[in-house]
């Protein structure tokens, strides 16, 4: 964010374009001469703005400036008002009259439109006695400042330089901010200490305030004046021998530096990633309408009389086409800017910004060039570089070719890098300078000596980098591979390594068992010496089996100390910070399973040493970075002798003194390390000094913690093994033996890479024992020397800053309260505007609550008459199964009695036909032939009598009209012939039974189904439910069936006579079939 220039287009186009005459002309005309007060006045240089080559144009609000010399006779000089520079210095810039100050606010994104818009409509609710009339100067060149004078006396009130501010923006048209405008800018001197402030400004004739739109575009987009003057002074002729340039007549002296800037664009290849664009034969190969990153390097080439130091980047521009004017060049969005590490002498300067394809400004670049065409564009970079008055801009300009979005490039030999030198000509100001004898250079010219090969840059081999040293300036540690290297670092990169991570390997070789074993044998627990080989063993890593018992004879705590006997008394007594400590329990070491049971035993012992500690030492009392070392030595020892070990640590090694005083002796601490890593590392201290990197942001933690908080628990175990045994020394050799450790990584690294290395990547670089080992062994090989000159150093220090002049103190002091005067009106400004915020945000929280009120309402409404319309429909199926069942029975009974009539009269055929069968034969044996015959007659007779009056014949005919004497036709013919009916209604029947079973199980079934879905559109609350089910529904019409057919059987139930029953059954189950 820092460094970058954007302006708001809200209202682009209302911008005032520079040299429309006969506009201005035309608004002349219609709006006179005396109608607008004089808000705004232009001086511009005698190249800009010219229309007449005798007179320069000065615009007032369209009104030309010598319509304004011709209406009023000048009263006073028009220098001597609207020039308060003095007129040899030609200076050129835009003054705006009639403009109120309404105040500033902090801002958190100083490229926010809509947080400028906030604070613009909150500043603009103040009255207007509050506000102060001023007026605004705005340079013409890049390299100017923004002057706000007073009004009335033009008195200078506050100045801002073009690079300090970051965007601009205007009030919304037909909104009460519509003449107002706004920038936003930095303040302080490093990123950490940076504030962002928005100043808003109102102008009294509301018209004015696109005419300021336009001024600060141009400033933005204009070149610095000393690249102006420059390029100017190159086309006047050499002056001839012996004589002077007017220009360069002084006697500062001169100086040429050389830059190398490579550029390489990046493409984005449709999975998230760039990669990068090949360049072949002079041409980048662009795909058309695809994401890319621009990648710019720069780099000083070695000069042993003058390195130059790049502070910042003011900005990455574009542009299709060669020769662009610096006005023509189009901001990006920078993404990243960062220092490199030191490369073949001097330092490495890496910008990364976005390159949007979308952007009509750049669509040119999206269209497909013919086989053997190209395209060119141009890409600039500002910087400001320590010493140097103005920013310094490198634009480089390559060609491309422009290919389908799906091209896709095949070459062997693959360059990616279009490199250029630049030729920097300087010259030393004299009698500038700051406090410190910095050298103040001003820029004579800035010349492209076009592109340099990368074979021929990369000539030189560093060697230095194949050599091992066991100097601590020279230690790097190797990257781990495989499966506890690369691929743990990868696991979680974003995320910091919990407290009490990893695993101890309980393993010990023989050898080391036996070398520990006769250690402890010769080492009585009282003795007051140490073995000689005690520490060789020690620096070697102590065996976790027999940690516990070393650390308690290094640090001298007998098994009977009584210590613990205190202990045991302490932890009965009340603590003043319980709740502290129950709060911080469990954001100690979370990441080991003895302390991760909220409640375990883990917690609760830690918890009572860190009581009894508070307790003991109440002058210390209780610090979360004690919990730490305590948990640490919880997991190798019982709580008393923990806590013992904890006392000699506090007191016998001193380490409480880092807790007292408010931090005192750790200030002197962090001293001691800084003038090491000056004295031993000096490329990393001034590296740490550019960025303005502390050593209390990252040591803080390693010195109060004894490195527990954020190591793994390999490396926490083998720096408490050291510290037992060298004592406070250690803390500075294991902090120079990780600085040393990371150096490549940390020079590469810019402010914010390398706080976030230090949380996070540097503790997983040691979860395995190789790497551990190897930092603790460069720790105990480093020398710590001088420690006592740089404690003598910070006390004359301390004397020193206490020894200053009581006025000059209070001073000081007044500033200081007038600097958190002003913090504290910026944070009741921020208050405000955050309170509003938050109602803004209540608001729409309630009117959200609201509309879920109204939804639960309607859905409970819902919900009732689901409940209702389900009772409904439960009951109606209640009903239909009660009504099934009834026909069902009904049926059935039919049914029954259908059969029990067929089998009473098959029972009586068979008797009729045994009783013809024996008349017949008692005729046969006991009539003549005419008594016989005439028998037969009569039983004819008979048998049609009856026959007419409705009788069965079959049971009166005794025998056939072929005579008794002719069995082949006896009765029994007649017989069967009366019987096939009665056989088939009864095959009718039995069908009809089956389909009457078949269709009770479906309607079983489609039950069921009716109750299941019923009961899923219950849960589900639907809106549809209720009609699916009713679709459902086929229990109308079968019941409206069964009802007919009732009724039809009722109807024929009372016809025919002797065999009516009989055949009111036969019908309702031929009914009863057909349904």
């Amino acid at each position: 964010m820092e460094g970058v220039v954007g302006v708001s287009d809200t209202t682009e186009q209302e911008s005032i374009m520079e040299g429309k005459t006969e506009q201005m002309s035309n608004r002349s005309q219609r709006s006179g001469s005396g109608d607008f007060p004089d808000i705004v006045t232009d001086i511009p240089n005698k190249d800009v703005f010219t229309t007449d080559e005798s007179k320069p144009e000065s615009i007032i609000l369209g009104v030309e400036y010598e319509t304004k010399v011709q209406n009023e006779e000048p009263k006073v000089e028009f220098s001597e008002i609207m020039n308060p520079v003095s007129e040899h210095q030609e200076e050129d810039f835009t003054i705006f009259h009639c403009v109120s100050y309404l105040g500033a606010s902090t801002v958190q994104e100083a490229r926010s439109e809509a947080e400028i818009h906030r604070v613009m409509g909150f500043l603009n609710e103040q009255p207007i006695e509050k506000l102060i009339q001023v007026s605004v100067s705005v340079p013409l060149y890049s390299d100017g400042n923004v002057i706000v004078y007073e009004e009335e006396n033009q008195l200078e009130i506050s100045r801002f330089g073009v690079s300090q501010i970051i965007f601009f923006a205007r009030g919304l048209l037909g909104t009460p901010d519509w003449a107002c405008f706004a920038f936003t800018c930095s303040h302080g001197e490093t990123i950490n200490e940076a504030i962002f402030q928005c100043h808003v400004f109102r102008c009294d004739v509301p018209e004015a305030v696109g005419r300021v739109f336009s001024t600060f575009a141009r400033t933005f987009s204009s070149p610095s004046k000393v690249a102006v003057s420059s390029r100017s002074q190159s086309l006047i002729p050499a002056p001839a021998q012996g004589e002077k340039s007017q220009e360069y007549s002084g006697s500062g002296s001169f100086t040429n530096v050389l830059f190398d800037v490579s550029l390489e664009l990046k493409e984005d290849d449709g999975k998230g990633n760039y990669s990068s664009v090949t360049r072949d034969k002079g041409f980048f190969k662009l795909r058309s309408y695809v994401p890319k990153h621009i990648v710019l390097t720069v780099q000083q080439l070695p000069d042993p009389q003058k390195d130059l130091i790049v502070e910042r980047c003011f900005g990455l521009l574009l542009s299709p086409g060669r020769h662009v004017r610096h006005s023509d060049m189009q901001l990006v969005e920078m993404l990243s800017w960062s220092i490199g590490s030191q490369n073949q002498g001097g330092k490495t300067y890496v910008i990364t910004g976005q390159w949007d394809s979308n952007d009509p400004a750049f669509e040119s670049l999206n269209h497909e060039t013919p086989k053997e065409s190209h395209v060119f564009f141009t890409v600039a970079v500002d910087l400001v570089i320590k010493g140097i008055q103005e920013p310094i801009r490198f634009a480089l300009e390559t060609k491309a070719k422009i290919y389908p979005s799906t091209e896709r490039f095949w070459s062997l030999v693959r360059k990616h890098h279009f490199t250029q030198q630049f030729l920097l000509s300087l010259k030393q100001i004299e009698g500038q300078g700051t406090k410190s004898g910095e050298i103040i250079y001003q820029v004579i010219s800035n010349t492209p000596e076009g592109e340099v090969e990368r074979s021929r840059m990369n000539f030189n081999l560093n060697f230095t980098s194949f050599i091992r040293s066991t100097s601590i300036n020279s230690f790097d540690l190797d990257t781990p591979t495989g499966q506890n290297g690369d691929e743990q670092e990868d696991s979680d990169d974003d995320e910091p390594l919990q407290s009490g991570m990893g695993e101890i390997s309980k393993h010990c070789t023989d050898e080391q068992l036996a070398s520990w074993s006769e250690l402890v044998a010769n080492w009585p627990v009282s003795a007051t010496t140490r073995p000689k080989q005690l520490s060789m063993l020690v620096k070697n890593g102590i065996p976790d089996t027999v940690r516990g018992e070393i650390w308690l004879r290094l640090s001298g705590v007998q098994h009977q100390d009584p210590a613990m006997e205190t202990y045991r008394k302490l932890i009965t007594q009340v603590c003043p910070s319980e709740d502290i400590i129950l709060r911080d329990i469990t954001r100690t070491f979370p990441a080991n399973d003895y302390f991760r049971e909220s409640g375990g035993t883990g917690q609760e012992c830690l918890y009572r040493i860190s009581k009894a500690y508070a307790v003991y030492d109440s002058e210390v009392g209780y610090c979360q970075g004690i919990s730490f070392i305590a948990a640490a030595l919880l997991l190798q020892m019982p709580e008393e002798q923990a806590f013992s070990l904890l006392v000699k640590i506090m007191f016998h090694y001193q380490f409480r003194h880092l807790y007292q005083d408010g931090f005192e002796n750790l200030r002197l601490k962090l001293y001691q390390l800084d003038r090491l890593v000056q004295d031993q590392i000096p490329e990393l201290w001034d590296h740490f000094q550019e960025l303005g990197i502390e050593s209390h942001m990252y040591a803080n933690q390693w010195f109060l913690t004894l490195y527990t908080a954020k190591f793994p628990l390999i490396f926490v175990f083998r720096v408490l093994d050291s510290f037992l045994l060298d004592g406070v020394k250690v803390l500075f050799q294991v902090a120079l033996a990780l600085l040393s450790a990371a150096r490549k990584d940390l020079l590469m690294l810019d402010f914010e890479g390398i706080l976030k290395y230090f949380r996070i990547s540097l503790p997983k670089k040691y979860r395995n024992a190789e790497n551990t080992g190897q930092v603790v062994r460069s720790a105990h090989s480093t020398k710590v020397k001088k420690l006592k000159k740089y404690v003598a150093e910070y006390e004359l220090k301390e004397q020193e800053r206490n020894q200053v002049d009581p006025l000059e103190r209070v001073q000081k002091e007044n500033k200081s309260l007038i600097e958190n005067m002003l913090r504290l009106e910026f944070m009741i400004t921020n208050l405000v505007l955050g309170k509003m915020k938050s109602d803004e945000s209540l608001a729409s929280v309630e009117e959200e609550y609201t509309k879920v009120k109204l939804t639960q309402k309607e859905v409970e409404e819902f919900n009732q008459k689901l409940k209702e319309e389900t009772n409904s429909v439960k009951e109606l199926f209640q009903r239909e199964v009660k009504q099934y069942d009834a026909e069902a029975e009904k049926k059935s009974n039919i049914i029954a009695e259908y059969k029990r009539i067929c089998t009473k009269l098959s029972s009586q055929l068979e008797d009729a036909q045994k009783a013809s069968r024996d008349r017949n034969l008692f005729f046969q044996s006991n009539l003549c032939e005419s008594c016989s015959t005439f028998v037969t007659t009569a039983l004819q007779i008979a048998g049609n009598k009856k026959q007419m009056n409705g009788e069965s014949p079959g049971t009166l005919s005794p025998v056939s009209s072929g005579g008794i004497g002719s069995p082949e036709h006896h009765s029994p013919s007649r017989d069967e012939t009366l019987l096939k009916p009665l056989e088939n209604e009864l095959a009718k029947t039995k069908i009809a039974l089956a389909e009457a079973e078949c269709r009770n199980d479906d309607l079983s079934h489609q039950l069921s189904i009716a109750l299941s879905e019923l009961e899923v559109c219950r849960s589900s609350h639907g809106l549809s439910g209720p009609s699916r089910i009713w679709k459902n529904l086929t229990f109308g019409s079968t019941g409206k069936e069964s009802k007919r057919s009732s009724v039809e059987e009722s109807g024929s139930g009372g016809s025919g006579s002797n065999s009516g029953q009989l055949l009111t059954s036969s019908l309702s189950l031929q009914n009863f079939s057909k349904k």
